[in-house]
């Protein structure tokens, strides 16, 4: 990349910061080096400028690196035991990379009103299975139930929170 393509590289990704760091926040909310991780994938990004072609879609191209890196993230998480969301929460959280910070927060919160509706056994599982220590199998064995029939209970949940959350995005302006 010549000196002007550098530049016209920098301009890029100054302009793209804040809705990547909005992006990034919003897939790992409340991680402490989130800035850090956000900080790796700038300077991913800069690494590996000659492979963005200019004139394409840098946002796109960019969010792809952080989704990437965020996964990367999350395994290394899962193997010290942190907390972290599936990818199917994330996802729905996500939703797209064309959102807007407002319109993430509005998905939060849509994801939050989905949650109370919820019976007060299925956000017990819920927060069994993304909120607590205990592994499934444990949960299963504490309830008298079995973890094949959470995991069924767990992927209709996060279909139900699915359908939830785009019907309120879609019925309420927010």
């Amino acid at each position: 990349m010549s000196i002007d393509c550098d530049s016209e590289f920098v301009s890029l990704l100054t302009e793209h910061q804040h809705l990547l760091g909005d992006y990034m926040f919003s897939l790992m909310p409340n991680h402490p080096d989130i800035r850090d991780v956000l900080q790796e994938v700038n300077i991913w990004l800069w690494e590996n400028r000659g492979s963005f072609e200019l004139g394409t879609n840098f946002k796109a191209w960019a969010f792809q690196v952080a989704r990437y890196r965020i996964l990367k993230e999350k395994r290394r998480l899962r193997r010290h035991n942190w907390l972290v969301l599936d990818g199917d929460i994330t996802e729905m959280l996500s939703g797209g990379d064309d959102q807007t910070p407002a319109q993430l927060e509005d998905r939060r919160e849509a994801l939050r009103h989905c949650l109370e509706k919820l019976h007060p056994d299925e956000r017990s599982l819920l927060r069994a299975r993304y909120a607590s220590e205990t592994n499934l199998e444990r949960y299963a064995a504490d309830s008298g139930q079995r973890p094949g029939t959470l995991r069924v209970a767990l992927h209709r949940l996060r279909s139900a929170l699915r359908r939830c959350i785009e019907q309120r995005m879609a019925s309420e302006p927010m």
